[in-house]
């Protein structure tokens, strides 16, 4: 099978109840999205296509790569194969002179122009059926907050319009296809790590606690992530935070490994750890709890320096017990498994 034109499959949606056999497929090219509805009520005079269907659904629903020797790239590529033309057509490619000016802004990213388009099989061929709307099935975000707490956050960070801010790719046509994760603000002046918001509660205490950290002006003084400010569409709905851009960051757990005690070296091992104990101490000075203690949530950048990120509450099952979870008690418990996973022939003394 020829390789299909670029794209990049944003998400999928199945549902759990029983004889609900309906998906929708979002794709993403050239800036372009791409909602993809299937139904077997779409399908007609083919059996063949819809066993392969119901098979094929049956992986996404598992949430594993694989099942049964189909890997969720395979369901993808037989989705998306007949809209070839359609993804062509409608997402072109830009011209080759102009990648290098590639510019994408937020409002572009979470706004672009849609495409809904239904999967018909007939006498067992995938034909793609293309349906004219004006309102798009997906919405960035559904978080907002009442006038009180609008007003709170406006005393101590900045709001931000996505169509000021401009996504930042190593590669500058990765903007068309890719989630941006690096943003940059002010002109093009400060570098974000852009955090999406899908849900108000966790947001709110990650927020309270930026504001704490702020207020305490640990900002620059420690390793923290903390936060520029909000990205707000028109019609308030919060679409992410900004925050600490840590360059070329990379989480402690895919760095270190029990089975190799002296790769990194323990001297760079116990700065790592110098460097965290010294933030928390920071936190705790301040009444801040770090929370879901965790080596993914301890990024070394490119200058082998350890950053403590995410105050969003939470515990993980194996690092923080549920009962002593967002309490400085919690915060050492996970701290002692960090000193156990960074020092593993002397974390017991």
């Amino acid at each position: 099978m020829a390789a299909l034109p670029r794209y990049e499959m944003e998400y999928h949606i199945t549902s759990m109840l029983e004889g609900d056999d309906d998906a929708t497929f979002t794709a993403r090219r050239n800036g372009k999205i791409f909602y993809i509805e299937t139904s077997p009520l779409n399908f007609v005079n083919s059996p063949a296509a819809t066993h392969k269907y119901k098979s094929y659904l049956e992986v996404l629903q598992s949430g594993e790569e694989v099942l049964n020797e189909i890997y969720d790239i395979d369901v993808y590529d037989w989705v998306m194969a007949p809209f070839e033309p359609l993804l062509i057509e409608l997402a072109p490619d830009p011209p080759m002179e102009s990648v290098e000016n590639i510019r994408v802004t937020l409002k572009e990213y979470f706004y672009p122009e849609f495409f809904v388009i239904i999967l018909d099989i007939i006498d067992e061929k995938l034909q793609p059926r293309r349906v004219l709307t004006e309102r798009s099935p997906h919405w960035p975000s559904y978080v907002c907050f009442d006038d009180d707490f609008l007003d709170d956050l406006e005393t101590w960070t900045a709001f931000y319009d996505p169509a000021g801010i401009v996504t930042s790719h190593e590669k500058p046509e990765d903007a068309l296809f890719k989630p941006p994760k690096k943003v940059l603000i002010e002109k093009g002046q400060i570098a974000c790590f852009l955090k999406r918001c899908h849900g108000s509660v966790q947001i709110i205490q990650e927020l309270k606690t930026y504001k704490k950290i702020h207020a305490a002006g640990l900002d620059s003084q420690v390793n923290l992530c903390h936060m520029y400010g909000i990205v707000m569409d028109d019609n308030n709905f919060i679409l992410g935070l900004l925050l600490t851009h840590i360059e070329r960051g990379r989480p402690l757990s895919n760095i270190v490994s029990p089975e190799e005690p002296n790769d990194p070296l323990p001297a760079v091992r116990e700065r790592w750890m110098g460097q965290i104990e010294a933030a928390l101490s920071a936190l705790h000075a301040s009444d801040i709890v770090w929370g879901d203690v965790k080596a993914e949530n301890i990024l070394i950048d490119e200058k082998n320096n350890a950053w403590l990120i995410d105050f969003g509450g939470g515990y993980t099952e194996g690092w923080v017990d549920k009962d002593v979870a967002g309490t400085a008690a919690g915060d050492f418990a996970g701290m002692a498994e960090l000193k156990r996973l960074l020092f593993p022939s002397t974390w017991w003394r």
